[in-house]
């Protein structure tokens, strides 16, 4: 039986289980540091409680506490808890049109020794092969500490057959790419598609975290996004949901990379925009093009100014249709479209309420962008572990 897809105590073991796992998950979610006080108060049970809960799970190596700095209040100040230091992590990367990015995460979600490395080329092969090393240097630096591996691309993952089933911007159609990384079997492996992942991170550590239903909507070169629910991504059958810049919101005249004419991201991704300005621009120079244009337009430059304001509007447009069908909370933005809605607020939501239903109209959920920055998508890798690994403290204890 369950609730929420969490499994409901029956026994006093399962009870035990149960509030070391929320206990995991609330430090988790603080950043890697909450006091015991604000513990007991998360999990609504008394300080005494939260510290056994601590006490156990410092016990299997997973949690310290530390002396709280003075607060100049009344009282002693209770201890912070924090993973403990060298304790479990995971290993992410992040596969974009010009180069991969490796991190590590432990608990508390807190990335650390973040490389770049350059792209030779879109080849298959030559990019397996920068990602394969770059993972394989650091799985070993890690050693006994790594409890998986996530991977974030800019593509459709088929979550049923472990794909990419298609990557535009890197020219990639069908790619087993974690077929070719050869990564260690006892370790979990999660791949999935950035803007997904972007909305994963959102829903733990951003302005989405505790909402009850967010539309997440990602630009680059592309659209894509997702639905969260009481913060979960909604996937749909194999993976493939989110995929909202295939929406027939455009017009016929601009051929997308799909193949289909109509597409919305024709007329409001990065490429959409340097075309409304004239300037030449592909998936790897975009967005170079696209920051300069913005400049442009905060300058006051006519052309800048007119291609923000019509690709602004497309933009709300699409958004004001898409909470037709899902009615959010909240709508929160990344990418290209962050920068739209920073720039021109009021020309994205006129547009956005313009095509609501008048129900949405008098009562829109406010559109906002993701505080999370560069490294949301490295973020929601190992988010996609972490949702896992939370549920058994004990395997991922390291000692």
């Amino acid at each position: 039986m369950s609730i929420m897809g969490d499994v409901i105590p029956s026994t006093a073991a399962d009870l035990r289980r149960a509030g070391l796992v929320r206990a995991l998950r609330a430090v988790h979610e603080a950043g890697g540091e909450i006091s015991r006080a604000e513990l007991a108060r998360t999990l609504d049970c008394t300080r005494a409680t939260a510290a056994a809960l601590v006490t156990d799970l410092a016990d299997i190596g997973l949690l310290t506490e530390r002396p709280s700095l003075p607060t100049g209040r009344r009282g002693r100040p209770t201890p912070l808890v924090t993973p403990v230091p060298d304790g479990p992590v995971v290993a992410v990367a992040e596969v974009g049109v010009d180069g991969v990015r490796v991190a590590t995460s432990g608990i508390g979600g807190r990335l650390s020794a973040i490389h770049s490395i350059p792209l030779p080329d879109h080849a298959v092969e030559a990019v397996a092969a920068v990602v394969r090393g770059a993972l394989d240097r650091r799985l070993s630096d890690l050693g006994a500490r790594c409890r998986g591996v996530g991977i974030g691309v800019f593509g459709l993952v088929d979550h049923t057959s472990r794909t990419i089933v298609e990557a535009p911007n890197l020219g990639w159609t069908d790619v087993d790419l974690l077929g070719m990384l050869g990564l260690p079997e006892h370790l979990p492996v999660r791949m999935g598609n950035v803007a997904n992942l972007i909305a994963l991170a959102d829903s733990v550590r951003g302005i989405g975290h505790g909402r009850s239903t967010v539309l997440h909507i990602h630009a680059g070169v592309g659209v894509g996004g997702a639905l969260v629910v009481d913060g979960r991504p909604m996937p749909g059958r194999s993976g493939l949901a989110g995929e909202y810049g295939h929406l027939p919101f455009g017009t016929t005249a601009e051929l997308c990379r799909c193949g289909a004419r109509g597409c919305w991201e024709t007329e409001v991704d990065q490429l959409a925009l340097a075309r409304a300005a004239g300037v030449a621009a592909d998936a790897a120079t975009a967005a170079a093009a696209v920051r300069r244009i913005i400049k442009g337009a905060r300058a006051g430059d006519a052309a800048a100014v007119a291609a923000t304001r019509q690709v602004g509007v497309a933009l709300g447009r699409g958004i004001g249709a898409v909470v037709n069908v899902h009615d959010p909370d909240l709508v929160v933005l990344a990418g290209h479209a962050a920068q739209l809605h920073t720039l021109l607020p009021d020309v994205v939501e006129r547009a956005a309420a313009a095509a609501a239903l008048r129900a949405h109209r008098r009562r829109m959920p406010p559109i906002a962008s993701t505080p999370i920055g560069g490294d949301a998508a490295l973020i929601g890798a190992a988010e996609q572990l972490f949702v896992e690994l939370l549920s058994d403290p004990w395997s991922l204890a390291t000692r």
